[in-house]
């Protein structure tokens, strides 16, 4: 089964190779830990790991290390002098962890699951054990270090939302064989759980522990750093086109009504900062870079435009009211866990798709408000202004939820410990 799918992505990697040359000499984030995701680690680093066998922590982006962090950050204070290796796969996860990351550890971008390039990266790290965040499934490597390595590999935070388990359950038949390697999946909810066990994962190795996205810590901005006072704040965390329009025209139908209304953009992708900074001046509103904030003050009547990876959270802090992004105009939604551990008033679209038990339960609660449409948006940033008293209710009931959730980090700290005990 193994064979077949080598052949098959060889075959899918000879057939995109143009393409990927082309990328790679045009646009520079394809450029960023080449070598690496080939398999060829720098010599610095491969002193560094050899005959360590460290714990191997691997998370996608930002969103998944700053997760999986307080649990990295937990399992260092109580083993200092185990070394860990943590991967990303993107450049905006690499520049999230390199200044978090103990000094012993070490940071790498993770391989290709190409046969030669996981092999490779394998023979140097030789990892006790591997977890990875969320939906981290790559046969090669699962296959190659449990195989030549004795690797106990574990999945944490698990999750599989509706299309991820769709799409899986149409190539059931080779993913039971992969996930049938796993030492342990640990489930954010009794429906990924009962969906990992649904694609082949063996029941006895899949339990429910928790959401790690839960256990936020979030360090807070300062109005008065930014020169706002008490002025309302709207911020659009984790927006996807179309919803940086709507957003804009919300808030300027909104200003006739709360002129001191400020507007906080935070785009999911950092591919579009100069595409949304654009929008804003098309549409006629100042627009200030989150960058420049260290420089000189955030201008009044211009809308702030968080232009760097990793800001968002803070800012979450000084919010009157969050909306959150890829849930009005796009499908899937964005993690809403954060600004409701800080207890804001939190509006989303009908498209939360890859939150959707989260959505349900806060729903279900009312710590939440759900539109569908820019007008009912408009509505509900109008009411929420208007009343303490809702800001009030809503807030509460929002950081309630998350202090009722917690326990995520304990559970599977105690899970990973027992890769250090029989090491």
């Amino acid at each position: 089964m193994f064979i077949l799918y080598n052949i098959l992505l060889t075959l899918l990697c000879l057939l995109g190779l143009p393409y990927f040359l082309f990328k790679l000499a045009f646009e520079k984030r394809y450029q960023y830990g080449v070598w690496e995701r080939l398999g060829f680690l720098s010599k610095d680093k491969k002193e560094k790991i050899l005959d360590q066998c460290p714990i191997w922590f691997h998370a996608v982006s930002v969103g998944e290390a700053s997760a999986v962090y307080p649990l990295y950050k937990a399992f260092k204070e109580k083993y200092p002098h185990q070394m860990v290796l943590f991967s990303t796969t993107t450049k905006t996860g690499q520049d999230w962890m390199e200044h978090k990351l103990f000094s012993k550890d070490v940071l790498i971008y993770f391989p290709i699951d190409l046969y030669w390039s996981v092999r490779r990266v394998l023979n140097v790290v030789r990892p006790t054990a591997f977890i990875a965040v969320e939906t981290e499934i790559w046969p090669n490597f699962w296959w190659l270090a449990q195989k030549y390595h004795q690797t106990k590999l574990a999945l944490i935070n698990g999750r599989l939302s509706d299309r991820s388990f769709h799409q899986y359950t149409k190539v059931r038949f080779f993913l039971k064989h992969v996930l049938n390697k796993v030492s342990m999946v640990s489930c954010q909810t009794e429906r990924d759980q009962e969906r990992f066990i649904a694609l082949g994962a063996p029941s006895a190795r899949v339990a429910v522990g928790g959401n790690l996205k839960f256990e936020v810590s979030i360090n807070d901005a300062s109005k008065k750093q930014l020169g706002v006072g008490d002025a309302p704040i709207l911020v659009g965390g984790s927006t996807h086109a179309g919803e940086e329009e709507i957003l804009i025209r919300c808030y300027q139908e909104l200003k006739s009504f709360f002129p001191s209304l400020c507007l906080i953009l935070a785009p999911r992708h950092p591919e579009r900062f100069k595409e949304v900074e654009n929008l804003i001046l098309q549409m006629g509103e100042a627009c200030f870079l989150e960058s420049h904030i260290e420089k000189e003050p955030w201008p009044k009547n211009s809308i702030l435009l968080i232009d760097g990876m990793g800001k968002l959270p803070s800012y979450y802090s000084l919010a009157t009211i969050v909306f959150m992004g890829k849930s009005l105009t796009a499908e899937g939604g964005q993690n809403f866990l954060e600004p409701a551990a800080l207890g804001k008033a939190i509006i989303f679209g009908p498209h939360m798709e890859n939150f959707r038990q989260s959505a349900e339960e806060f729903l279900k609660k009312e710590a939440v408000l759900e539109v569908r449409s820019e007008n009912e948006l408009k509505n509900a940033l109008q009411k929420l202004l208007d009343s303490t008293v809702l800001r009030g209710v809503l807030e509460k009931r929002a950081k309630e939820l998350v202090n009722k959730n917690k326990g995520a980090l304990a559970l599977n700290l105690k899970y990973i410990e027992t890769y250090v005990q029989n090491h």
